[in-house]
C-alpha cells in the first residue's frame, strides 16, 4: 500500500477515535494588542533550497503575496506575508498559520499578529484558506471530524509546503505551525503527520492527539493555550473537542519524551503555566482561568474573556525560536 494511503487510513481511524467536532469560531477579525518587544535571532545558512535565488513574487501594499494551487477540494488560495527583511538568497524561517472555522486567512493574519516577529527575523508567514460553505473549516481527517466532504487537508498541506519551498528561499529546519480553534486542530494534526517537517507547534483553543496518527511521530516542541470557560471547545473535553486539555497535553508530553512530572507556575492572576521537564522537545500548556474561546493577548472577546496576562503570539514565537538548530 502506498505511504500516503497508509497515512490516510490512519487518519480515518484517528477520526473515529476522536469523535465529532464542529467549531463555531466566527470571523476573528480583531488584531492583536500585543506590546511585547521582539528579539531578532540571526543565523547563517547555506542557500541550497529549490526556491533560493528566485525573484520575490509581487507583493501588495500590505507586504502580501497572493497564491493559489490545485489540491484536495479544488483551487486552494493562500497568502504569504513577506517582511522587508526577506532576502531571496538567505533561507528564511517559515510559519504556517491556520484560521478558525468561519474565518479566513486575512482575518487570522490580523488576529494572531505574528507580523512583528516575522519582521524581526526575516520570516515568511503562510496563511491558507480552508474550504466549506457557508463556514470554511479544516479537514485534516476528511469529513469524519467536522471536515468537508471530499477534502483532505493533510494532502493540501503537503502540496502547499512543496509549492512554498519551490517559490521561496526557506529553511526546512525552522518551520512553525499554529492556528486558532479549527486551525489549532489542523496545526496539531500537521505536527503529528508531518513531524519530520515541523520544528514547533503552537495551537490555540483546540488541539488533538491520537495514537493512530501521533504514535509514531517524532518529538515536536509544543505549546498550547486554552481557557477553562471556553464555550466552543470545552476545556474538560466532549463531542466538540479533541479530548480533555490536561489529558491531551500529557499525551503530547509523553510523545515528546518528557520523563519528569509537570510543574505549574502562576502568571499574573489568570494564567497557570504548566511545563514538563526532562523532555526531548519542550512541552507547555497555558491554562487561562475563566478564559473564553479566544487568542490570549488579542483584542477580541466575542466568544468569552480574553486575558492580557500573557501574549500567545509572543510565547509561540519564543518557542519557535528556541527550536532553531543554532538556539542556545
Amino acid at each position: 500500500m502506498p505511504a500516503r494511503a497508509v497515512r490516510w487510513a490512519a487518519l480515518l481511524l484517528a477520526a473515529a477515535v476522536l469523535g465529532t467536532c464542529s467549531d463555531d469560531d466566527g470571523g476573528e477579525s480583531a488584531s492583536s494588542t500585543s506590546t511585547s518587544t521582539t528579539t531578532s535571532t540571526t543565523t547563517t545558512i547555506e542557500a541550497t533550497g529549490a526556491g533560493c535565488g528566485t525573484p520575490v513574487p509581487e507583493v501588495d501594499d500590505q507586504r502580501l503575496a497572493h497564491g493559489s494551487l490545485e489540491s484536495s477540494g479544488g483551487t486552494r488560495e493562500y497568502i504569504v506575508y513577506v517582511p522587508d527583511s526577506y532576502d531571496p538568497d538567505t533561507p528564511a524561517p517559515m510559519a504556517y498559520v491556520f484560521h478558525g472555522a468561519g474565518s479566513n486567512k486575512e482575518q487570522q493574519l490580523a488576529y494572531s499578529d505574528f507580523t512583528p516577529y516575522a519582521d524581526a527575523d526575516g520570516a515568511l508567514l503562510v496563511l491558507p484558506d480552508a474550504l466549506g460553505e457557508p463556514r470554511p473549516q479544516w479537514s485534516p481527517f476528511g469529513e469524519a471530524f467536522a471536515g468537508v466532504e471530499g477534502v483532505n487537508d493533510i494532502e493540501f498541506f503537503d502540496d502547499l509546503l512543496a509549492e512554498v519551498e519551490a517559490s521561496w528561499c526557506i529553511d526546512p529546519e525552522r518551520v512553525l505551525v499554529s492556528g486558532m480553534s479549527s486551525g489549532g486542530f489542523m496545526s496539531a494534526a500537521v505536527a503529528c503527520t508531518n513531524a519530520d517537517q515541523v520544528t514547533a507547534a503552537g495551537p490555540v483553543t483546540a488541539t488533538m492527539w491520537a495514537e493512530p496518527v501521533c504514535g509514531e511521530a517524532g518529538p515536536v516542541p509544543y505549546v498550547y493555550f486554552h481557557g477553562t470557560a471556553d464555550p466552543v471547545v470545552p476545556y474538560e473535553g466532549g463531542s466538540n473537542s479533541g479530548g480533555p486539555v490536561l489529558e491531551t497535553s500529557q499525551r503530547w508530553a509523553d510523545q515528546n519524551g518528557c520523563t519528569g512530572e509537570p510543574v505549574d507556575e502562576r502568571i499574573g492572576t489568570e494564567v497557570v503555566h504548566r511545563h514538563w521537564e526532562g523532555c526531548e522537545a519542550s512541552t507547555d500548556l497555558y491554562t487561562v482561568e475563566e478564559g473564553g474561546h479566544t487568542w490570549p493577548g488579542a483584542n477580541q472577546s466575542r466568544l468569552g474573556y480574553t486575558t492580557q496576562d500573557i501574549d500567545a503570539s509572543a510565547i509561540i514565537w519564543e518557542t519557535f525560536q528556541a527550536s532553531w538548530p543554532d538556539a542556545d
